[in-house]
Formats: structure tokens, sequence, C-alpha cells
């Protein structure tokens, strides 16, 4: 039985995938659904400016699981099966991201406090560090992508960038406590560090292939 053949179809594990961001992405707005109805009387620029903290927590967030979806889509529009640890890998990714509501209604609690501060850094961090895990155990095996297909390396590439970029916010505001959220503005850096880290990682994961294509084209000569 070819390799192919011997590994379940993707499209199920893709399609409940995007219902679980779909879910996670809607949880997000429940505080703000919660004040509303709690909040009585009050006219909506009075709401909003009470609740300026709660609206750009979820923006940002909102922003970010659907960056992350994106980015979780390219890289399965190129794969057509999967292996149980690629399973397991998503179902962790997809604790991320439900996670992440959890982590947004924390960042605007008891004054934006330094250990929320440090929950939600480390939670948005969390989801880039599982999917760079992902790409690398698809880069792995090349028989899980679509014949024809090949992986991008510069989807892994931005998700190391992130890593290390928030890594370097989260330094920044366990050092500077009062810089707090401020920290996040350093992710607009992302997009240079992956362009910077693109070729060095390209040739890293590139290595592994080499060294089997190598292999598979000696293993005819040792029968």
């Amino acid at each position: 039985m070819p390799v192919d053949d011997a590994r379940p179809s993707a499209e199920r594990m893709v399609f409940f995938t995007d219902a679980v961001v779909a879910i996670a992405m809607t949880l997000l707005i429940l505080p703000l659904m919660e004040s509303v109805s709690e909040g009585g009387e009050r006219s909506a620029a009075g709401w909003a400016a009470e609740h300026a903290d709660q609206l750009l927590a979820f923006l940002i967030s909102f922003a970010l699981v659907g960056t992350f979806w994106r980015w979780h889509h390219a890289l399965y529009e190129r794969v057509e099966r999967y292996t149980p640890a690629l399973m397991r890998l998503n179902f962790l990714w997809m604790l991320a991201i439900v996670w992440l509501p959890v982590a947004t209604a924390l960042s605007t609690a008891d004054g934006g406090d330094a250990s929320n501060v440090i929950v939600y850094v480390a939670s948005i961090a969390a989801i880039p560090f599982v999917s760079a895990i992902i790409h690398l155990h698809v880069l792995r095996h090349p028989a899980l992508v679509r014949e024809g297909m090949t992986i991008d390396h510069r989807g892994l590439a931005a998700n190391v960038s992130l890593v290390l970029v928030l890594g370097v916010a989260l330094a920044i505001a366990l050092l500077l406590p009062d810089v707090g959220y401020l920290a996040l503005l350093i992710t607009f850096a992302t997009r240079f560090v992956s362009m910077a880290l693109h070729r060095p990682i390209e040739r890293l994961a590139a290595g592994p292939a080499r060294a089997r294509g190598a292999a598979d084209g000696a293993a005819p000569d040792a029968g």
C-alpha cells in the first residue's frame, strides 16, 4: 500500500479546526456583551470610554486569532493527509487558540496587573510556537503534502520570528512593569525579523530533506 494511502485525509481535521477557531473568536466578545447587559442606562460613547481597555484587548486578540488562522490555513491548504503526531499537535494548537479568550479577559482585570500581562503575552506566543512545530513536522513528512505542492518556509519563518519578538516583549514587560501592554508594540518588527530569518531557516529545514533524499537514493544500491 502506498504511503499516501495509508494515512487518513486531513479534510475533516481542517473543518473541525476551522469550527474551533470560529467559536474562539466568538468567545472573545462575551466580556463586552456582559458589560453592556450589566451597565444599565448609558450612552454608547460613555460605555466605550469606560471599557476602552476591553475593547482594545478584544480587537487585538480578534486580529491575532484571524492572523493565526490565516497562517494555519495557508499551511493546511497544502496538507492532504496527517499522522497521529500531527493530529496531536493540531489539538495542542487549538488548545492555545481557545485559551486566548480567557487570557484576553484576564488582561484587563485588576487594572492590568503585571502577572496578567505576562499570561497574555505568553498565551499569544504559545500559538505560533506550536504552529512552528507543526510546520517542521510537515516539512519532515513530505508524504503528507499534496502532490505537486511544496511547503513554503516563509510560514515557518513568520512563526519563529513572532515567538522571538514576543519573547522580547515578555522580557520588557517583566523588566519594566510600567510599560505593560505597550511592550506588544515591538511585534511590528516581526516582519523584518522574518525577512532576516527566512534564508537561514530555509537552509536549516532543507538539510534534513537533503539527507533523506540522499538516503532514498542510496537505498536501491544497498539491495
